[in-house]
């Protein structure tokens, strides 16, 4: 009879940060250690195998993936104490435990299958980071001896188990670290496109309430027009920023770039020119996003500051280095502008983009020469990814 692989999935519990990274919570980590279960089960000819990890906002382990093991007994064993049996003492003495006839786990959870000779129970330590986070349980049937050379065997299994736990917490902080810098890439963005110019109204509404307490028409409305003008720029900027994060480029870069030339002068005034010369080059997405978004940020820097009548877009590739360039008409800044200065074209912004991706961000800019945005990155010399 074919056995039948359980991903089991845990109970939803309060949030907390435990310090092997949330693996007890990873869907995909659980699926591959079920699918290492059937393989190692096989192997072994056991009649049965589980994982478990440590879920450290409670300190239990957590029934994650079973094969050849019974509905009912999985329900009663879906979480345990840390210090159970010998999962409890693999876990604390970080090595393989045996106990001879599964005896532990008969007295908590009850036979196996109905069975009533139990056979050896073993507990394999699970690791992350050079810690213990859970364990490998193998069950057997009577007849069946768990000596020295299944030890042998398992070692190999244990470390293979260990690389693959340790790939998913890289992955997973791989993950959380790129959700924190886009976390605080739209924090900064929110602040440059909109904090400025709530704090302005915020003030005239203050000067409007006096005025409007001590009667004097004409300066209210002077406030009121100061406000309400402050308020179209910050609509005006919510959509900028909007429409900033739901560009797509499931097109491909270069098509976002010809979109965006089409409503470009009619949205700001200002004539844009594209000019792609790196037509045939295909970026990663992550590299086509970056890039994208530090365009359009120097084209909003144009439009917010340069007070440019034109500007242009170029894209080239040289053997192995694509070299973007954003470059206007406008009246330039000043030579000491430093990134971290308010208004001075989100330098902190594009560069930390242009990192992400390996690149290079740099700026020459003239007072009333214009400026340019020159974005360098490496490439396949082929120029596909």
């Amino acid at each position: 009879m074919k056995q039948q692989l359980r991903i089991v999935r845990p109970e939803p519990e309060p949030a907390a940060e435990p310090r092997a990274g949330g693996l007890e919570s990873n869907a995909a980590l659980h699926s591959l250690l079920g699918r290492a279960a059937r393989a190692i089960v096989a192997l072994t000819g056991a009649r049965g195998g589980a994982v478990r990890l440590v879920d450290e906002t409670n300190g239990q382990m957590r029934l994650i993936a079973s094969i050849g093991l019974p509905a009912d007994w999985i329900a009663r064993e879906r979480a345990v104490a840390s210090d159970c049996g010998i999962c409890g003492l693999a876990l604390r003495g970080d090595g393989l435990k045996i106990d001879p006839n599964a005896a532990s786990c008969i007295r908590r959870a009850g036979p196996f299958i109905g069975e009533t000779a139990a056979g050896p129970a073993l507990a394999l330590p699970l690791h992350c980071r050079g810690r213990a986070i859970g364990v490998f349980n193998l069950f057997f049937t009577g007849e069946a001896q768990a000596g020295e050379s299944l030890s042998r065997l398992l070692q190999p299994v244990s470390d293979m188990l260990d690389l693959a736990i340790e790939n998913a917490f890289l992955e997973q902080e791989r993950l959380r670290a790129s959700l924190v810098a886009e976390r605080q890439m739209l924090a900064s963005e929110v602040h440059d496109s909109l904090a400025q110019g709530l704090a302005f109204m915020r003030m005239r509404m203050t000067l409007l309430h006096d005025t409007l307490a001590d009667g004097e028409r004409a300066r209210a409305i002077k406030y009121f027009d100061d406000v309400n003008a402050a308020m179209g720029e910050a609509h005006a900027r919510l959509r900028e920023l909007i429409t900033h994060f739901r560009s797509g480029i499931d097109q491909g870069l270069a098509r976002a770039l010809e979109a965006t030339a089409r409503t470009f002068e009619e949205r700001t005034g200002v004539r844009l020119r594209v000019e792609n010369r790196a037509t045939d080059l295909r970026l990663p997405p992550e590299q086509e996003v970056q890039v994208f978004r530090i365009i359009q940020e120097a084209l909003a820097n144009v439009v917010k500051h340069a007070g440019a009548a034109s500007a242009r877009v170029r894209m080239e590739r040289r053997a192995n280095r694509l070299a973007v360039s954003i470059e206007d008409d406008g009246r330039g800044v000043k030579r000491d502008a430093r990134a971290g200065e308010a208004g001075h074209y989100g330098l902190d912004i594009m560069r930390e983009r242009a990192q992400r991706i390996g690149g290079e961000l740099s700026i020459r800019s003239l007072p009333r020469r214009g400026t340019r945005v020159r974005l360098t990155l490496p490439v396949p010399a082929s120029g596909r990814s």
